[in-house]
């Protein structure tokens, strides 16, 4: 068991670089992922902003 995590994750020393590596690519994906989110909120706020932009106007 322990050779094949030395296999898969090299010696001890370079266990630590791996996991940082691994969880720095995690970080990234879920940064990714929120900024997506976040310019999807923008465009729902502005089609609402425009849709109400149009009423006032109608209203005028």
């Amino acid at each position: 068991m322990a050779s094949m995590m030395e296999g898969m994750f090299g010696t001890g020393s370079d266990g630590p670089i791996y996991t940082l590596i691994i969880v720095v690519i995690i970080l990234g994906l879920i940064s990714v992922y929120l900024f997506y989110l976040m310019l999807q909120e923008l465009k729902e706020t502005r089609r609402s902003m425009e849709r109400m932009e149009k009423v006032l106007k109608s209203v005028e």
